[in-house]
């Protein structure tokens, strides 16, 4: 009889200690605002009732979405590309410049076969080239159009020496490469440095010498053919020669995961009570904003949701 009350008394124990482990509910929460309609820069302020132990708070806004918590794929967007070429020597004729794009480009990036097994499309009309003695900007180029999706885009600079049309070339300098990404999030830059976005040595024929037209980290340059012997072989410069400098391939049709949005966590465990909370909206839209309530513990939490929407206009 004593080991059964003793048993029964163990029970009761436990299942005291439980309900007091459990979260509490969440009750009495609410949240207001005065208005539904606001004005981009203006103060809005929300009345909250209750008090629960932590509350956090959604926007709406890109990376504080209630609605991607669990995760955010952001998509391709517009993509434009930019740099600046210097005609070294500008009136020396034997020389021609094009700008390529590719988006199935998969080889070695100084192999010339491996670059003419690819698909290239011409952009140079869309681009400011002038034959100065100064850096000229190309202006920024979209090339939205061309981007595949799944797949990256390479950009390559092409140089042709022609003897036929002169007996001299002009020295090409690229620099201030430029490849962003307009999306959801804003505009990202998906270029880096030219030496860690193009290779040491362009991509030559065998009558061009390998060495002569060189990643320099702050330029590209792009030499016209001369009479050399590199390794017992001779160049001339009566031989038609081309190259490519061809770009690391930029993720302009890959969706990338920007992983969850988070909150804004206006109330933590140890913070007092509050009763209301401001906020301002720097872009005109319609959001949903969300305020999440919760009691935690061991055992678990308990949570409250409550939705407001916003319209925030000019």
């Amino acid at each position: 009889m004593k080991n059964l009350i003793y048993l029964f008394s163990i029970m009761i124990c436990l299942s005291s200690c439980k309900d007091v482990l459990d979260a509490e509910e969440v009750e009495n929460f609410s949240v207001s605002t005065t208005k539904s309609v606001f004005k981009v820069g203006e103060q809005i302020s929300f009345t909250i009732t209750g008090n629960p132990k932590l509350i956090n708070f959604y926007s709406g806004q890109f990376g504080n979405d209630y609605d991607s918590i669990s995760g955010r794929i952001v998509s391709p967007g517009d993509i434009e590309f930019s740099f600046n070429l210097r005609y070294n020597y500008p009136t020396r004729t034997a020389s021609e410049f094009a700008v390529l794009v590719s988006s199935d480009f998969e080889g070695e990036r100084t192999s010339l076969a491996d670059v003419n097994a690819a698909t290239w499309t011409d952009i140079t009309d869309r681009c400011i080239i002038k034959r100065e003695d100064a850096y000229i900007s190309s202006g920024i180029v979209n090339v939205s159009d061309l981007v595949v999706e799944g797949k990256p885009l390479h950009f390559a600079f092409k140089y042709i020496f022609d003897p036929k049309k002169g007996s001299a070339g002009s020295v090409m300098w690229i620099n201030t490469v430029l490849v962003t990404s307009t999306t959801e999030n804003g505009k990202q830059t998906l270029s880096s440095s030219l030496l860690n976005d193009f290779p040491l040595y362009a991509a030559v024929s065998k009558d061009k010498n390998p060495y002569r037209s060189d990643n320099r980290s702050t330029n590209l340059v792009m030499w016209n053919n001369a009479n050399s012997t590199v390794e017992g072989i001779t160049y001339t410069n009566t031989t038609y020669t081309e190259e490519y400098f061809v770009s690391k391939g930029y993720p302009a049709g890959l969706s990338v995961d920007n992983g969850p949005d988070k909150p804004i966590t206006i109330k933590a465990y140890s913070d007092a009570r509050i009763g209301d909370f401001q906020y301002v909206f720097d872009k005109a839209g319609t959001y949903k904003v969300v305020f999440e309530a919760m009691n935690t513990s061991v055992n678990g939490e308990k949570k409250l949701i409550k939705e407001i929407n916003l319209t925030i206009e000019e």
